[in-house]
């Protein structure tokens, strides 16, 4: 149960970090709220973030998708410049998030900043290289979300604030999917996948795959990716390109780090990471499985 003494509300990002710093005691952000209702943190006093103009979707002049920190999941997975972006993907993982009351309330923000390794928008949005915008009473900064997270619950943050994410421009091009394996549909993930790729001319250019919930932060997994990178799809066979696939997949099951609990072992965990990896790959590479390599897939 919450004992707080002041609930202060932010006109501004520069604003809600200044508010948050000038204490008496210990003050936490406040957007949704739904992780920190679920689990109430020792704190002080609130700074509300809702009015600081950090909840819209817009395209930049560059061509990047920008997306407020404050954005509910709703809101990123109904709205048609999402939609648009890679196919669509984040819009489809967002609308998956928990039930629609939550979603209506939860954002994107919050699902970065409380840090869990089962962030469910974390794998898709590290698989389309997002950039993550934070700011201080008087800078700001930006860094690739892969540099965010620092260990379970734990982000760069520190009393700073997460204003945005924007997605390069670059990235709308690409093929992605995603997997979150869970017990039932409301359940936290189990293991999650996400891929992209870029082909230019036949050949895969860029290949990105990032975990969740088998390791203690979200990660790429970096030479599962190299693997396939300059695969002229024109020259080389399919087979080739199916056992390239079986290879990455099996790289990045070995780049998890996954643990025992009472919902599912390690083992299962890390053979899952290897399964979804090789039927995602597939799936944005159109390339099917042979029969052999379909059983054990």
């Amino acid at each position: 149960m919450w004992e707080i003494s002041d609930y202060r509300f932010a006109e501004t990002p520069p604003d809600a970090v200044r508010m948050l710093r000038e204490g008496p005691g210990r003050g936490v952000y406040l957007a949704g709220g739904t992780d920190l209702l679920l689990y109430p943190p020792h704190c002080d006093f609130v700074v509300d973030i809702s009015r600081c103009g950090i909840d819209s979707i817009a395209r930049t002049p560059d061509g990047d998708l920008f997306i407020g920190a404050a954005t509910t999941l709703q809101n990123v997975a109904s709205n048609p410049l999402v939609a648009d972006f890679a196919g669509g993907q984040l819009s489809r993982v967002a609308a998956h998030c928990g039930n629609r009351p939550v979603r209506t309330t939860a954002t994107i923000g919050g699902n970065l900043c409380n840090a869990l390794p089962s962030a469910d928008l974390a794998p898709i949005l590290l698989a389309l290289d997002a950039t993550c915008f934070i700011t201080d009473e008087d800078s700001q900064e930006s860094l690739p979300l892969g540099e965010f997270f620092l260990a379970p619950r734990k982000t760069v943050l520190e009393d700073r604030l997460l204003v945005g994410l924007a997605l390069p421009a670059e990235s709308a091009e690409r093929r992605c999917a995603s997997w979150k394996l869970t017990r039932s549909a409301e359940d936290i993930a189990l293991v999650q996948v996400a891929v992209s790729v870029l082909i230019t001319e036949g050949v895969i250019r860029t290949v990105r795959i990032a975990l969740g919930a088998v390791a203690p932060v979200p990660l790429r997994s970096r030479l599962a990716e190299e693997a396939l990178v300059d695969f002229d799809m024109k020259v080389e066979k399919p087979e080739t390109l199916l056992r390239l696939i079986a290879d990455a997949a099996a790289i990045a099951a070995g780049e998890a780090e996954p643990i025992d609990d009472h919902r599912a072992g390690a083992e299962y965990r890390r053979d899952m990471v290897r399964v979804m990896t090789g039927r995602l790959l597939r799936r944005v590479l159109g390339v099917e499985a042979s029969a052999s390599e379909g059983e054990n897939s």
